[in-house]
């Protein structure tokens, strides 16, 4: 497992390919975030497919670009799934938007439990490896 502490983010890179992003409290995540979020991961599991377990703090926002690159097949290359988990009611509405408007290229579910998100996620790598 290995931690990368970045400036908007926080990112846990799990050797099981389950990885963590929490935007910190108060703070934008951009399409440079995305790109920076990629490129560490890949670096530390090259050729991986991540499970991805998307979070905010409080006052965390997601910008356009950033939820149109990770919607975009060019993220799919490295994401096998994302699940969104968030209670806030604005960050919901940005998830629903996202999840309709930018139609992620990979299996994306939006949930209000972190537990259900992770779960989620093991299932579909379970499913993963049954194909």
């Amino acid at each position: 497992m290995k931690v990368f502490d970045c400036l908007r983010f926080k990112m846990t890179v799990h050797d099981s390919l389950v990885k963590e992003m929490l935007v910190k409290r108060g703070q934008t995540f951009t399409e440079q975030d995305v790109m920076e979020s990629k490129q560490l991961s890949c670096e530390y599991k090259p050729g991986a497919k991540f499970y991805v377990l998307m979070e905010g703090e409080e006052d965390a926002t997601v910008n356009n670009a950033a939820r149109r690159l990770a919607a975009s097949m060019e993220y799919a290359q490295y994401t096998e799934a994302l699940a969104l988990c968030t209670s806030n009611l604005a960050l919901r509405i940005m998830g629903n938007l996202f999840l309709k408007i930018n139609k992620p290229a990979v299996a994306t579910r939006l949930f209000e439990s972190r537990e259900e998100a992770l779960t989620w996620l093991h299932k579909q790598m379970e499913r993963q490896k049954g194909q």
